[in-house]
């Protein structure tokens, strides 16, 4: 691969008192792509007007964002941030987290819903469907901050990481896992899965959404196995794999609960 031997850096451009860092160039890309897929869906099926939609990827941006922030500062690291705390607003330095993005966003879709007066469920399907897109790109701000890697690797697909990059305990290796690389690639597979049971109108409403908390939590928790990003520990599990697990269990049963008296949706 060519980053083998490529060792990136985290500005993409400078210009006196202008820094543009690759993180929020490849965010903002993530952001675009994903509002363009689930305008597609939302449009097609009349679901929102324009100006509902354009309300809905507002606040669930704007509030997804926070979450991810906050996620990542009480849940990962927070001891570092309490005693940096001016460290919480440099988010170009990266430190977002899927799982907070979820939560707000999903308290988001919730209170919008309700103003709308819309199924909750109609609106969730058609974000999970341009999340995985988002994630994808998104993960590659991960690569250029050097950041979120896995094990070491002798692989020839291995990244070099810079020594002051690195996990304590592993300042002797230089290549390791491209962790952000497989979860693209597995959140690209899970775009077509998802796209593909989308529009054919077989599924009860609620079910997509739910399937790609199952997906997307298999895909976590599995990660997880590879990251040595330093996180708490229960039960021998890292945080992110217990907040997948709970994820998947409580996603499968509602699966479920839904498909008992199934009735495709409308």
């Amino acid at each position: 691969m060519f980053w083998h031997d490529y060792l990136p850096t985290p500005i993409f451009f400078s210009f006196g008192p202008l820094t543009v860092h690759w993180y929020g160039l490849i965010l903002v890309l993530a952001i675009l792509v994903s509002a363009w897929q689930a305008k597609r869906y939302f449009i097609k099926k009349s679901i929102l007007t324009l100006v509902q939609f354009e309300d809905l990827v507002f606040y669930v941006i704007i509030f997804g964002l926070l979450g991810a922030r906050f996620g990542h500062v009480v849940f990962f690291n927070f001891s570092y941030y309490l005693q940096n705390p001016l460290d919480i607003f440099k988010i170009w330095h990266g430190g977002l987290s899927i799982q907070g993005a979820l939560l707000f966003g999903f308290l988001t879709v919730v209170f919008l819903a309700h103003r709308y007066k819309i199924n909750f469920w109609k609106l969730t399907d058609g974000i999970v469907l341009a999340l995985p897109l988002g994630q994808a790109i998104g993960r590659f701000g991960n690569y250029f901050n050097q950041e979120l890697f896995g094990r070491p690797t002798n692989a020839w697909w291995g990244i070099p990481i810079s020594p002051i990059n690195r996990v304590a305990g592993y300042e002797e290796f230089i290549y390791f896992h491209p962790t952000f690389f497989y979860e693209s690639v597995l959140n690209i597979i899970l775009f077509f899965i998802l796209y593909k049971l989308a529009f054919k109108n077989t599924l009860k409403r609620g079910t997509l959404t739910l399937w790609y908390f199952v997906a997307y939590g298999l895909i976590r928790f599995f990660m997880e196995l590879v990251r040595i990003d330093d996180t708490f520990i229960f039960w021998q599990l890292r945080l992110p794999q217990v907040i997948s697990f709970f994820l998947i269990v409580v996603s499968l049963f509602y699966i479920y609960k839904f498909n008992k008296n199934h009735k495709p949706s409308v």
